[in-house]
């Protein structure tokens, strides 16, 4: 008997050895704590454009565990883009994959936010363009809402350019007066009192102020480039936005961006140098006449892309006056017809209501001055056919009454030599 027991617990002793060697179940996920970015956080992308790599999202315990079958909600939160979905694919670990996401327009910080059971993380990305726009105030205060108008339109700017331009050394550019050749000297850029550069360009820098011109009612902002590259490289390294404070402060939020993005339009380059050389690219054809168009390709093919194919069969409508009230000065030859393209940003005259659409047009018009663009940011925008009226989604009444800007009174100056010297506009 003692044997045959002795035996028994040699046996189980065997077996329960067997049992401990065996292998050790996995541990109890717990509850959700927090979710991680697998794959895809920080990427960058043209404006409007969407990432090419997918962002993956893991719901996750305390110890890093994941946990599954869990529903994520996505929400663009900064940076104005868009999603192709509110809620992402559950993957068979547990991961979700968020779904396609297109940046916005403007070259600012993007982000989407993640939001499990309560639970959220904000994914960030970020606008690629190898343009440069800085803006630099200069004269009076200006109020904040107003500064970040100039920086939103700036963002705008560097959403659509998105070619690098060559640095350019401005150590000892003037910018308070100039020479025009004849022993005159006249105010240039910044006006009186502004000190010389001292530094390197890189891209465009824009001097921007609010200031009294000649009180309410009267000229709004006057704007364009200062100095450009060369006396055939037409892209502007520094320029001027100046603005009538006694106007400014009426405008709504709107109404503001829309003003602050025409004029910085302006000084990149739009209407400055359509005229024939050395001073332009001879862009305009019948300049001085009724019908004057410009014949930029790559404009040209901007406004047929967008239902111009009959409005815009020889070459696109500019302002020449004709049919226009309160149009002169700085509308003439320098924007597209306000009778012809209406709501358009870069009309002679800009419309109440909803924003005034930046067109291909206008971003392809670009490339025409020498400018890579990104064509993806452009607005929707439609040219219809003569007699048709377009619709507005809103009020469509012109914002002045008057003739509100007006052209630089001198000629930018090209950085390096063998350009035109400064002189008075007529």
């Amino acid at each position: 008997m003692r044997l045959r027991s002795f035996s028994a617990l040699l046996v189980c002793a065997s077996v329960l050895s067997a049992c401990s060697d065996g292998p050790t179940p996995p541990p109890t996920v717990g509850p959700l704590t927090q979710l991680a970015v697998r794959s895809g956080d920080d990427q960058s992308a043209p404006a409007a454009r969407p990432l090419t790599s997918p962002i993956v999202i893991v719901p996750q315990d305390a110890a890093g565990r994941t946990v599954v079958n869990q529903t994520a909600t996505f929400a663009v939160t900064a940076g104005g883009g868009s999603l192709s979905s509110t809620t992402g694919q559950t993957n068979s670990d547990g991961s979700i994959t968020a779904p396609t996401w297109t940046l916005g327009k403007f070259d600012v910080p993007q982000e989407l936010t993640v939001d499990v059971a309560g639970r959220t993380l904000v994914v960030g990305a970020s606008v690629t363009t190898g343009y440069v726009v800085n803006v630099r105030f200069f004269g009076g205060p200006i109020a904040p809402e107003q500064q970040t108008a100039f920086t939103t339109a700036a963002a705008r700017v560097r959403g659509f350019i998105v070619g690098a331009v060559p640095p350019e050394n401005m150590a000892g550019a003037r910018m308070d007066s100039a020479d025009t050749g004849n022993g005159e000297m006249v105010p240039f850029c910044t006006g009186p009192g502004s000190p010389p550069l001292n530094e390197t360009v890189n891209g465009l820098l824009i001097f921007a102020s609010a200031q009294s011109i000649d009180g309410p009612n009267g000229t709004l902002a006057q704007a364009g480039p200062c100095y450009i590259r060369s006396s055939t490289d037409f892209r502007t390294v520094v320029g001027v936005m100046q603005f009538d404070s006694d106007d400014l402060q009426t405008l709504t939020p709107n109404q503001l961006l829309d003003v602050i993005t025409h004029e910085m339009l302006h000084v990149v380059g739009l209407g400055a140098f359509w005229d024939p050389p050395p001073q332009g690219k001879n862009l305009i054809t019948g300049s001085g006449a009724p019908g004057a168009g410009y014949i930029g390709a790559a404009g040209l093919a901007g406004c047929r892309a967008v239902g111009g194919t009959v409005v815009c069969a020889n070459s696109v409508p500019i302002e020449d006056c004709v049919g226009e009230t309160n149009c002169g000065g700085g509308s003439r030859e320098s924007h597209w017809k306000e009778g012809t393209f209406d709501r358009e940003l870069m009309t002679s005259f800009l419309n109440n209501g909803p924003p005034n659409p930046l067109s291909l047009m206008t971003i392809r018009s670009f490339e025409d001055l020498g400018y890579v663009v990104n064509t993806a940011p452009a607005d929707n925008y439609t040219v219809f056919l003569p007699g048709f009226t377009a619709p507005s989604g809103g009020a469509s009444s012109i914002m002045f009454s008057r003739n509100w800007e007006r052209p630089l009174p001198f000629r930018p100056r090209p950085v390096r030599p063998g350009g035109w010297k400064l002189e008075r506009e007529p």
